[in-house]
């Protein structure tokens, strides 16, 4: 194992933040190449100014303390980046991808300034403590995680295809089937719980933070857990009534031996088995009832528009109850698909953040994994 040492990140990168140039929205011209800011790509524009792989590390914006999404990200292929985020690129010495990694699991609190808008300026970044190894073993660490991480966003579109197809589904079985209220094809599940009353066990906790971040519940103490919640004790449909200008529909199923909630935010629909459930999600992602549940929002702040629980059982949508058994067969392939991709992807994440501070500090390498891989094979 190469020896590690610690270094100022200004002294393992190349800055390359004079070549940024931020486009006002009235200007931009739409376009093929990603758009990037502080917190990813935010439009898709005509022309470039970067190319190849850089670090982008936001500058600026209440992520930078809350970490709900990525600070640090990395851009490839042709793109155009603002002046809210920092464009780095690995010296000779450093390898991009590796850096990447190293900062994201970096705590930089105490390089931000400002007390209501966080900014993270040049000079403070430059200054962040990175200990790594020599190149050859960062590029190592870099290619394993990478690997994990090429194999959840494999996972991701593979979802998302199935996703795209129960759609088209739904969209077919609107214009086939008759329209009825939703009431008369869903049950919904209205017990709650008080989740302290699991005290340390895990609970799975279906939220909308959690499905905003990858769609997977997570797996919580009940104590941690504030307010009582939806008991989930058969599969459900959960339909989100805050914001439904955001689609959440999630397929939600508990795990044997494991409770599971959910959030008061959504509608829990249930039906009589796992096909006819399937059918039950092409009703509720037919068109019409996607349009319906928007316009049935009260409350007039943009953040706080809910659709009211008996509201939402009142749309009309396709009778699903009378579908061809091959039709909820198909609905179901899809949906299983897609709950299949997303547990893999939660395996491979648990394992990707079980190793990252195990190699980041180096007491553990690729190498001594790789031995490990053939000793338990043989």
């Amino acid at each position: 194992m190469s020896s590690w040492e610690t270094k100022p990140l200004g002294e393992r990168t190349l800055n390359l933040d004079r070549r940024r140039v931020p486009i006002k929205s009235s200007d931009r011209k739409a376009g093929p190449y990603p758009y990037y800011g502080a917190s990813g790509v935010v439009d898709h524009v005509a022309d470039y100014i970067f190319e190849g792989l850089h670090l982008l590390v936001a500058e600026d914006g209440e992520n930078l303390r809350s970490r709900k999404s990525p600070i640090a990200f990395l851009a490839d292929g042709k793109y155009w980046v603002n002046n809210h985020a920092h464009v780095l690129q690995g010296n000779s010495d450093n390898d991009t991808r590796f850096l990447s990694y190293v900062l994201q699991a970096t705590d930089i609190g105490g390089y931000l300034t400002g007390s209501t808008q966080p900014k993270l300026t040049q000079k403070s970044l430059a200054s962040v403590p990175i200990n790594a190894p020599g190149i050859a073993e960062q590029i190592e660490i870099a290619d394993l995680l990478g690997t994990l991480d090429d194999q959840v966003a494999s996972n991701t579109r593979a979802a998302d295809i199935c996703l795209e197809l129960l759609d088209v589904l739904a969209a077919r079985v609107a214009f086939e089937a008759p329209p009825v209220p939703l009431g008369t094809v869903a049950s919904v599940a209205r017990a709650q719980v008080n989740p302290a009353s699991y005290g340390t066990s895990a609970v799975d906790h279906y939220s909308l933070p959690a499905f905003d971040v990858d769609a997977t519940p997570v797996s919580e103490p009940g104590a941690a857990i504030m307010s009582n919640k939806f008991l989930l004790e058969v599969p459900a449909i959960l339909v989100s009534r805050l914001n439904p200008r955001t689609n959440r529909t999630w397929w939600a199923e508990p795990r044997d031996g494991v409770p599971a909630v959910a959030s008061t935010e959504f509608s829990c629909l249930t039906a009589s088995d796992r096909a006819s459930l399937a059918g039950l999600w092409l009703a509720v992602r037919s068109p019409k009832f996607m349009t319906e549940l928007v316009r049935r929002v009260t409350g007039t702040s943009g953040s706080h528009q809910r659709v009211r629980p008996d509201d939402l059982l009142g749309i009309e949508v396709p009778d699903v109850a009378a579908l061809d058994s091959a039709v909820l067969e198909q609905a179901l392939s899809l949906v299983d698909a897609v709950q299949s991709a997303r547990d893999e992807s939660a395996e491979v994440r648990r394992l990707r953040d079980a190793l990252i501070p195990e190699l980041l500090s180096g007491r553990v390498t690729v190498s001594d994994l790789a031995a490990r891989g053939k000793g338990e094979a043989a």
